[in-house]
């Protein structure tokens, strides 16, 4: 069996080919190669199948993963962010990187990351770029604002985002510049909206053909995007142990900083998809609002401390990210009866 080591970059990939059954002295040897679709199958078709490959994870590592996966036993994407230690020894380049990245293969202590299908990455990305449009639309929007409170303008309506509301905007009479300003993002806030109306829709298609999605859609609150955001990124739930090892991949577990009989609990180690915590925390205020079992999980954390209130909704953000694992682990819907009885 050969191994493989592949330090990819934009332009060329160094590969580094462990044979542990050739002598010492020959056991590893180097190549660089341009990082093609002919040169990597160049390199590794001459193996028949018969080896195992890694690289790491990054921009290209799908693209990677699909010209390597038919071309060997096994292949691991490797995560740099677990092994620093490895590249700070004072020497770093390409060739020591990829042998590097082989040895910890060979030895199999290398840390991994999941990478999912491609359908799966599409999805993830779709669910990325809304967030970015909503993040654009509510930029857009806080402008509009600072604007008509430089002038002193209160909007009469509801909401400056209403038909009259947009209509109140274009009227109002503020200087030459802030006038055209205004205009222009009024533009710009329309065509974003039109692009989230697709956006949303697409990702309504691509959840008709995922049942996870309408089995989390059960919990009182939580809507199609957090739904469709924790089953996308969870991608195959049986790849988590527990529940404490699903909530600690999505970074809303408190780190730890403990030494003897010192224990010392920090805050959430934000690790993972920051778009999956970011919508769990919008879904927890909705959640509470319409789920009592959850609200009382909710007042148990909070204590009635205004100071406690932001813990307090991540502490449910998380504890509704564990019923969506339970649920999709045993593919049963929302039963407030369970909440209540792990709650006491």
């Amino acid at each position: 069996m050969m191994y493989i080591g592949m330090d990819v970059h934009q332009v060329s990939t160094t590969f580094c080919l462990f044979d542990p059954s050739a002598p010492d002295r020959q056991r590893y040897r180097t190549l660089t190669r341009p990082t093609t679709v002919e040169a990597i199958r160049a390199v590794l078709e001459p193996y028949d199948g018969c080896c195992k490959v890694t690289f790491e994870v990054g921009t290209q590592a799908q693209w990677v993963a699909k010209i390597v996966r038919p071309l060997a036993t096994d292949v691991e994407v490797a995560n740099p962010s677990r092994i620093p230690w490895l590249f700070r020894d004072g020497r770093k380049n390409d060739r020591l990187d990829a042998r590097k990245l082989v040895t910890l293969l060979y030895l199999d202590q290398l840390p991994t990351v999941h990478l999912p299908s491609e359908a799966v990455s599409a999805w993830r990305a779709l669910i990325n770029h809304r967030r970015t449009l909503v993040k654009r639309r509510t930029m857009i929007k806080n402008q509009i604002r600072s604007i008509v409170r430089t002038f002193g303008c209160r909007c009469p309506h509801k909401s400056c985002w209403t038909r009259a509301g947009v209509a109140w905007l274009r009227s109002q009479t503020f200087d030459e510049a802030r006038h055209f300003m205004v205009a222009t993002m009024l533009d710009e806030l329309a065509f974003v909206g039109s692009q989230l109306v697709k956006m949303e829709g697409q990702l309504d298609g691509i959840a008709e053909t995922r049942p996870n999605v309408a089995l989390l859609r059960t919990v009182p609150g939580v809507g199609p995007r957090t739904a469709e955001a924790i089953v996308a990124f969870t991608d195959i739930v049986g790849r988590f142990s527990n529940r404490k090892q699903f909530a600690s991949y999505f970074g809303v577990t408190p780190t730890e900083d403990s030494s003897g009989l010192i224990q010392r609990h920090g805050h959430i180690s934000k690790r993972g998809p920051s778009v999956v915590r970011w919508l769990l925390v919008e879904s927890s205020h909705r959640v509470i609002a319409r789920c009592p079992a959850l609200r009382a999980f909710f007042d148990r954390v909070h204590r009635g401390q205004k100071n406690r209130y932001k813990k307090a909704i991540v502490a449910t953000g998380r504890k509704v990210l564990t019923i969506c694992y339970g649920m999709m682990r045993d593919q049963t819907a929302f039963d407030a009866r369970k909440v209540v009885r792990s709650a006491a």
